[in-house]
């Protein structure tokens, strides 16, 4: 049964601590935000790993989490009671349905905002997930002296259902490299500063933050056959796929599929069925007895060697060093 919240009073935000063998984190229990939806227990997910909750100042919180996460394919999303979300993602990745049907991908080393977001479901792209999770208040720039239009920001942020990827600027680079470099410890008060320096720069129209025009409405037809095409790849890893099997198959033009793949998905093609593969791969060699050269098979490569150079680059280790260190854990 779900738990009916009491009106919002300004914004107070309280919490309680809740322990688990593998999760120490503040759970709010009152207000709730879209992406905390991913962090709460009992919503379905599976959710093993570490997610610390703290507040770094006034009308500020954050959540950096650094786990594995399984959530069904689509998983609803809760209407958020809180006036802004900002979420680093450093590794894996975030795909939300929004209620108008639109599909919005979030990668690694990409910044998601959320400002009154009309969200229909969350699932998550990466079983690897981690990134820090910001929230914020309507007072929380005010102790950094910094004079945050929010009218403006909500002019802005409105016209994408309150939700917003930012990505490619030289600003969101520093970020993601700094967020790898600075020690846990300062984790949460960096990325606080950092997501009301973000509001700020968007508020004044600065050319360091662009926002993206707004998306553009596409064939629906083209679009449910695109998203045919995913789930047919999805299932089908050990065939030998090409782009002209695919737009044979589901009578699609190759230049349609890879266009409309690329605006649905976020990235080509063919990157994101070699991630796909790869990722099938880590759970194979996790889950499973299978040998090495039977799980390259399984995933589409007849060269082991091959499987092992793609499987690499994608995780940094060896198929039998990722094999041992998942086994260890």
């Amino acid at each position: 049964m779900s738990r009916v919240r009491p009106p919002c009073s300004g914004f107070a935000f309280q919490h309680r601590l809740a322990k688990s063998n593998l999760i120490n984190r503040y759970i709010p229990t009152e207000e709730i935000a879209v992406l905390e939806t991913l962090l709460k227990p009992n919503t379905g997910a599976s959710l093993s790993g570490c997610v610390r909750w703290t507040q770094p100042m006034d009308g500020v919180h954050v959540c950096d989490f650094d786990c594995a996460l399984t959530v069904p394919p689509a998983m609803p999303a809760e209407p958020s009671e809180v006036p802004c979300e900002v979420l680093f993602c450093r590794q894996g990745g975030l795909r939300l349905t929004m209620t108008n049907g639109r599909q919005v991908f979030l990668h690694e080393h990409e910044v998601l905002l959320l400002l009154g977001a009309s969200v229909q479901s969350l699932s998550v792209a990466d079983g690897l997930f981690s990134g820090e999770l910001v929230l914020i208040e309507q007072s929380a720039a005010a102790p950094c002296r910094l004079t945050v239009n929010a009218a403006r920001i909500k002019a802005r942020v409105t016209p994408h259902l309150g939700c917003v990827v930012l990505r490619s600027a030289v600003w969101i680079d520093n970020l993601a490299a700094a967020l790898q470099s600075v020690p846990e410890r300062d984790r949460a008060a960096y990325s606080a500063i950092k997501a009301i320096e973000l509001l700020y720069l968007i508020s004044t129209d600065s050319p360091l933050l662009t926002i993206p025009p707004e998306s553009v409405s596409r064939d629906h037809y083209l679009t449910d056959t695109v998203r045919q095409v995913q789930e047919y790849m999805v299932s089908h890893l050990s065939d030998p796929l090409t782009i002209d099997q695919l737009s044979a198959r589901f009578r699609i033009s190759p230049t349609a599929l890879k266009d409309i793949f690329r605006q649905t998905y976020g990235r080509p093609i063919h990157q994101y069925l070699l991630e796909k593969r790869v990722q099938h791969a880590a759970e194979l060699l996790h889950r499973s007895p299978l040998s090495i050269v039977d799980i390259a098979a399984a995933v589409g490569y007849n060269s082991a060697s091959q499987f092992g150079v793609a499987f690499k680059r994608r995780y940094q280790l060896t198929p039998s060093q990722y094999r041992r260190q998942a086994r260890k854990s």
